[in-house]
């Protein structure tokens, strides 16, 4: 048996095994930490890929998990059918959105992103009539076939299938016609260019790829949450997304996942330090640029694990 068919095989029974060895709260804490890896892979392809600096991740959450809810309690639609409906029109919306800000770079590319995300905010404060205002709304719950998912125990077997079906497109979209033309970017915009990328639309296509997975997640972390507060939307919210993707690894789908856990899992661990949460993660974050700028995927045994784990469907050359 090959590597990575053990691996597969392992990782499908830990699947299945996990919601009958596991408490509610532990299940809850798997469905979060795929949530919240789904949405940092958008910053693997904007960030990682084509290295362009978004702070705008935050905002195509908020607009994944808003508009989900939106069209669910005002048009009846449901969560499963509006989650990829909001994600197209995000998606579309980031295109747009970096044919204008793309065309700058460097550090005022960010404060453009910066910007998008503040004014996201300010709108669903001020929406009163469809997002609750600065009160928030209240997400209905996930239905399916007639069933209702209220817990984490329920809701694991949609958002983790979810989550690995989007690391396993982004594994094999590095290696893609797609993927490479994005590193040539990131190497050199110039040199890319001149072998005769179409440069800004490339940028702008990585652009619209993390807003699609930035409203996925946001539209699958909503009913886990049952409560969306624009307060959690914010540009704190935009920089700890990007403080995952550096400490797991900016460049590896898998680094999401590793850097998702350390962030949701830590906290448990540090009961004692709670006021200090905010120190102890900047200091890691600082640690992490300073001594593994490529995060902790590249371990050399994790990165093994992702290289075996990486989708039998190879792309095209």
């Amino acid at each position: 048996m090959s590597l990575r068919l053990m691996l597969w095989v392992i990782a499908v029974a830990l699947f299945f095994i996990a919601p009958h060895v596991l408490a509610e709260f532990h299940l809850f804490e798997l469905c979060l930490i795929a949530g919240t890896s789904l949405a940092v892979l958008g910053l693997v392809v904007v960030t990682g890929m084509a290295g362009q600096i978004s702070l705008a991740q935050s905002a195509f959450v908020a607009l994944g998990g808003y508009g989900a809810s939106i069209l669910a309690t005002s048009w009846g639609v449901p969560l499963w059918a509006g989650i990829p409906l909001v994600a197209i029109v995000v998606a579309a919306f980031g295109f747009v959105l970096g044919q204008m800000t793309l065309r700058v770079a460097g550090h005022y590319l960010a404060l453009a992103t910066l910007a998008v995300t503040a004014i996201v905010q300010l709108a669903l404060v001020h929406g009163d009539a469809l997002t609750g205002g600065a009160a928030g709304m209240a997400v209905p719950p996930f239905e399916i076939f007639g069933r209702t998912l209220g817990s984490g125990r329920e809701l694991y077997y949609v958002i983790l299938p979810v989550t690995a079906l989007f690391i396993l497109i982004t594994q094999n979209l590095a290696t893609s016609r797609f993927g490479r033309a994005l590193t040539a970017i990131r190497q050199s915009e110039t040199a890319a260019q001149a072998m005769g990328l179409d440069v800004l639309r490339y940028k702008a296509a990585a652009f619209a790829a993390s807003a699609f997975l930035g409203a996925v997640a946001g539209g699958l972390l909503a009913p886990l949450s049952s409560y969306l507060d624009p307060a959690q939307f914010g540009i704190t919210y935009a920089v700890y997304f990007l403080a995952i993707a550096v400490v797991g690894g900016m460049l590896s789908p898998v680094g999401a996942v590793i850097g998702s856990a350390v962030f949701v899992l830590l906290p448990n661990y540090l009961q004692a330090f709670q006021s200090y949460l905010g120190l102890v993660f900047a200091l890691l974050l600082l640690g992490f640029i300073v001594l593994r700028p490529n995060g902790l995927a590249s371990l050399p045994w994790l990165r093994q694990i992702s290289t075996a784990l990486q989708g039998a469907v190879r792309p095209r050359p």
